[in-house]
């Protein structure tokens, strides 16, 4: 009779084998969101993870199939709540923009690492920052900016371009979780909890939202209702 295997020795797994996505993924925010794109390979993460390379390898291709997947994962959850509100059209321009801006500061306390990574990747032209501006912001782009433009040509918002908007919402906010040895440094605790951190994001797009609204019309003396 054919011997049986026995259990399997505790190590490594061998390539393919256990495969948990959003660990790996998760893990790949962490590493490059400390170290950078160039200070981490995939032989170090493996460590970190406790997994073989050739198991990230034979999954993602290289590290920059790695990084790819690891910001496809994390910006997902950012591009479906800016399209849900964006195309919601029983919502209010004014609402829409709103609760965009909730949304996004809830990402970032979700994932800080993404507001680090973007900071690494921003000032430098190359395919990562590329497939982050044609995968996610220029998709959405016409879809908040529409509602923008209508509120400026209605006199409810002062103007504002695009790209201010984007750099005030995406990498503002998220500083006070990204930033972490900064925020302790200012004596600031970063809100903890799902509704400590909607009070928090509410209080924030309140401010932007309040900070856009047209002034008042002269003789007027209260702002213009928004």
């Amino acid at each position: 009779m054919a011997a049986t295997s026995g259990p399997r020795k505790r190590g490594r797994p061998r390539v393919g084998e256990g495969l948990d996505d959003a660990r790996l993924l998760k893990g790949a925010l962490d590493a490059f969101a400390e170290k950078g794109y160039d200070g981490m390979s995939l032989r170090e993460l493996g460590r970190r993870l406790d997994v073989s390379h050739a198991l990230l390898t034979a999954r993602y291709g290289s590290k920059e199939g790695l990084w790819f997947a690891a910001l496809e994962y994390a910006l997902t959850h950012a591009e479906q709540a800016w399209r849900q509100t964006a195309e919601d059209t029983a919502l209010d321009d004014l609402q829409a923009l709103r609760l965009g801006i909730v949304d996004q500061i809830m990402f970032a306390a979700a994932f800080p690492q993404v507001v680090r990574i973007l900071n690494h990747e921003g000032g430098v032209d190359s395919a990562r920052i590329r497939f982050v501006m044609d995968r996610f912001v220029n998709p959405l782009r016409p879809l908040v900016e529409g509602r923008l433009n209508r509120l400026q040509a209605a006199g409810r918002i002062r103007p504002l371009p695009y790209a201010a908007l984007h750099f005030m919402v995406v990498h503002g906010p998220g500083a006070l979780f990204a930033n972490t040895v900064e925020t302790g440094l200012l004596g600031a605790d970063p809100p903890i909890g799902d509704e400590a951190i909607r009070r928090h994001a509410e209080a924030i797009a309140d401010a932007i939202i309040f900070g856009l609204a047209a002034p008042p019309a002269a003789g007027s003396d209260s702002p213009q209702e928004i």
